[in-house]
């Protein structure tokens, strides 16, 4: 008895002579018969089917796909059957797990995505790549067009992780036609169906027709099942084509929906991240495209498989991070996208512009290093170019050979070193080099211009006038172009010029000629160019400008291309660029004029840096106008029993190993001790025993910032409990700040005044403190500290005089109005919570 057929390759041609040997020849060891059904071809195609095996079929062609693919289910004799065209083909690696996949009992059909290489996108549907089902009489195909068993019929799908590659030149033009004139034959015979309301959707989204894309799935979307195959694309489709009306909130609706219905189809996270990025909500956004990963990162079965690539996710999150400024975290996402992606150039130009921006240059150093290991030529040369863009001319010569070890040694390469030495001053380096390249090479025009730019640079104008005549009769130079170096000539040699409108390669000559003179110093010749670069009226330009002018610190260029934009959005982006470049350098002064330009504007994170470094600056000022030396305390140790005491407390977490008093504890303050006490008791919901702890926290050390915040969050919570806690008697005072109770209470309600900016309030507490108490230094700080922060800067300087030599009130005045700064930061972290640019102006005044 014959052996039963396994698997059956099918497939349903037309003149597809040109594929279809490499097809057969990729599949025939694999499958145990090929089954083809002609349906009318003129070339080739059924000589070489039969020359390689194959069962061939001609049918007579009726406009209906179904019944051709049922035909072949008809003939078919494997237990399973794998559908290709004839212009496709699977890997010899991927096609090892082929047949692992026919022996799981519990599955009915595998997908198997495409790769199409066409550069003609087409959105096709999960449907479509339904490739491998078993061979059952039941399983018959549905509708003449974009044929589909349906899914009542057919279940237990799962991803084979296998993917088809369509090679793409073939001319399928004529064939979507057809398709689309019988997808509206069969939408006339079945009018309600959602599939085809569905497929019809997609084909008018191909055709950019995205209104009326939109009606048939909004149709479908009423009608579908949600066990659909094709149902979570449905949504994701749907939202597709609002969103590229600028519908976002209902895409955002539709997106809302589909995250609900289909929690583990991530493009829907990976959309509204998009979307959120769109609305500047960009912690939503991080947050969407980190779940989205998080959900990528389990093993789940979600069919179909989400479309869009994790290389692309990290790259999104890599852009929302470097938008708001966190280029550390930018940089490891763009690693991570480029690492699984290492054919993208565009991914290392952005790590190359991070790094920068971060200056990270050991990581740049590293990925060099990386790529001369590789011997990678492509990707050389592009961090040779980010090298270049950054101005490391040394690094790029220093690197050249490990280039030319690769290239080969020419007129590039020595193009290459004739610009970095033009650069660096080295003329006459430079002219050896531009020496060797032939007036006949492709080289010759671009350097010819770059050495006239090289003698601008370094005022040799005569030098440059004579070869100004040389590009004149260059025939490989446009006319503009010339135009343009005779005109930058008279500009730059102050006679009078006649401005013209510059198209984009002229403007990009004029922008990289204004930084390169920048970069050199030559800040008056820069300023020469502004007025040609106002002729090219183009708002995202200008923003490049004005940063280039913010390292300047050149405020009243920096206004005039501010007044050039008057886009609203486009002045936010303007205002949040600049002053991001003019924190760089600590230009507070010029962030703040930069601020009040225009509209008032909400700019973020940036509004809280930018308040925190004109405050500490303006506070160490103040200081040292006084000559204050501030003095260090040094915080009280814990007694052997309040280690123990604490030890007790995290017994937890030494009982396994039955340890000892753990000494440790002694290098802990009694005032953290304390706190972490708090904390405990706290957690316990132990109301009265945390506020007693964190009350002996602040006995111990009165400016203990935590100490002092969960205090004010208890009062708040129960403002009449904790009064009448602090007015009972029997509670001992412990350090050495207060001698009396009352003298602490004051204390404790004037923190607790300070820390919600009540701070006349505060002022009153702190002035029932007498002189001769042991905690006055630190009230009249904290007085100090009031006046400072409700504007009464000079009075509170004529205070802090006044202490002529008391390093201790100096210090703690410090201490408060740094905690306070502390505090504006921690509210903006809670309102930005992804703000790399808080966090570290956080780190600098902890450490400061």
């Amino acid at each position: 008895m014959a052996k039963k057929k396994c698997l059956s390759l099918c497939l349903i041609t037309k003149n597809d002579d040109k594929y279809l040997s490499n097809c057969l020849q990729n599949m025939k060891d694999v499958v145990d018969e090929i089954i083809i059904v002609d349906r009318g071809s003129r070339d080739l195609t059924i000589d070489i089917a039969r020359q390689l095996g194959a069962s061939v079929y001609q049918i007579e062609w009726e406009n209906d796909y179904s019944k051709a693919k049922n035909f072949c289910l008809n003939q078919a004799q494997g237990r399973w059957i794998l559908f290709l065209q004839a212009n496709e083909i699977i890997s010899t690696q991927q096609l090892k797990g082929l047949h692992q996949l026919l022996e799981n009992p519990n599955v009915e059909g595998y997908l198997l995505y495409i790769d199409n290489l066409s550069p003609n996108y087409r959105i096709t549907s999960p449907v479509q790549s339904l490739r491998l089902i078993r061979n059952r009489k039941e399983y018959q195909y549905k509708y003449k067009a974009f044929e589909r068993i349906p899914d009542e019929l057919l279940s237990n799908i799962k991803d084979a992780g296998i993917r088809i590659v369509q090679q793409g030149d073939l001319d399928w033009s004529g064939d979507f036609d057809q398709l689309t004139l019988l997808l509206e034959e069969d939408l006339k015979k079945y009018p309600e169906d959602s599939y085809l309301q569905y497929m019809y959707g997609i084909e008018l989204l191909n055709q950019q027709r995205f209104g009326e894309g939109i009606k048939y799935f909004q149709k479908a979307r009423q009608n579908v099942n949600f066990d659909y195959l094709f149902a979570p694309h449905l949504y994701k489709c749907l939202s597709w084509a609002l969103i590229s009306l600028e519908r976002l909130e209902d895409a955002l609706d539709v997106l809302e929906e589909g995250i609900k219905t289909f929690p583990f189809y991530t493009d829907f996270l990976v959309l509204r991240g998009e979307l959120n990025k769109r609305f500047q909500q960009y912690g939503e956004a991080i947050h969407d495209l980190e779940k989205s990963l998080k959900i990528r990162e389990k093993s789940n079965s979600m069919v179909p498989e989400p479309e869009i690539n994790i290389s692309i996710i990290f790259e999104t999150l890599g852009d929302i991070h470097e938008e708001v400024f966190n280029y550390r975290q930018a940089l490891i996402y763009y690693q991570r996208a480029y690492e699984l992606n290492k054919g993208n150039q565009k991914i290392l130009y952005k790590i190359g512009n991070v790094i920068k921006k971060g200056n990270f240059t050991e990581t740049l150093t590293k990925l060099l290093q990386e790529v001369m290991e590789q011997n990678n030529l492509q990707q050389l040369m592009v961090i040779m170019d980010i090298l270049f863009r950054q101005r490391e001319y040394n690094k790029v010569l220093a690197h050249l050979e490990n280039l030319e070890s690769l290239l080969g040694k020419g007129e590039q390469t020595e193009s290459i070193k004739a610009s970095c030495y033009m650069m660096l001053g080295e003329l006459e380096k430079a002219e050896l080099s531009f020496a060797s390249i032939l007036k006949e090479s492709l080289f010759y025009s671009h350097m010819l211009l770059q050495r006239i730019e090289g003698y601008w640079f370094h005022g040799q104008w005569q030098k440059a006038g004579q070869l100004l005549k040389e590009i004149d009769e260059a025939l490989s130079i446009e006319n503009s172009i010339k135009a343009l170096y005779h005109l930058l000539h008279r500009l730059l040699t102050e006679k009078e010029p006649q401005y013209i409108h510059l198209e984009e390669q002229e403007y990009e000559i004029v922008s990289t000629l204004m930084e390169n003179f920048l970069w050199l110093g030559k800040v008056k010749k820069a300023q020469f160019l502004i007025p040609l670069l106002l002729q090219r009226e183009k708002e995202e330009n200008y923003i490049k400008l004005a940063v280039l002018w913010a390292e300047q610190n050149d405020y009243q260029t920096i206004e005039k291309f501010f007044w050039q934009i008057s886009n609203k959005q486009k002045q936010l982006e303007f205002k949040q660029k600049v002053i991001e470049q003019l924190l760089c350098t600590e230009q507070i002064e010029t962030a703040r004029k930069v601020i009040s330009l225009g509209d008032i504007q909400p700019l973020g994170p940036l509004e809280y840096v930018v308040w925190s470094q004109g405050f500490i600056k303006k506070l160490k000022e103040m200081i040292e106008k006084i000559n204050q030396t501030i003095a260090l305390q040094t915080p009280a140790k814990p007694s052997k029993a309040l280690a123990a005491f604490y030890q007790y407390f995290g017994l937890d977490k030494n009982a396994m190993n039955e340890s000892p008093l753990d000494l440790s504890a002694l290098e802990l303050t009694c005032s953290k001790i304390h706190g972490e006490i708090g904390g405990f008791y706290r957690k316990a919901k132990k109301k009265q025993e945390a506020f007693s702890a964190y009350l002996r926290a602040l006995q111990w050390e009165p400016l203990d910032n935590l100490a002092q915040e969960k205090l004010k969050e208890m009062f708040h919570e129960s403002p009449t409990q904790f009064y009448g806690f602090l007015e009972e008697k029997g509670w001992l005072l412990e350090g050495i700040w207060f001698q009396h109770k009352q003298e602490f209470i004051n204390y404790i309600l004037g923190v607790i005044d300070f820390r919600n900016q009540q701070f006349e309030k505060a002022s009153a507490s702190f002035h029932k403190i007498g002189e001769d108490e042991t905690s006055y230094p630190i009230a009249l700080a904290y007085i100090i500290s009031s006046l400072w922060l409700m504007g009464k800067e000079a009075e509170a300087e004529r205070w802090l005089k006044e202490q002529g030599g008391s390093f201790e009130v100096g210090s703690q005045f410090l201490s408060i109005c740094k905690s306070y700064a502390l505090d504006r930061l921690n509210e903006g972290h809670q309102q930005f919570p992804y703000s790399e640019l808080i966090r570290v102006e956080k780190e600098k005044i902890r450490m400061g």
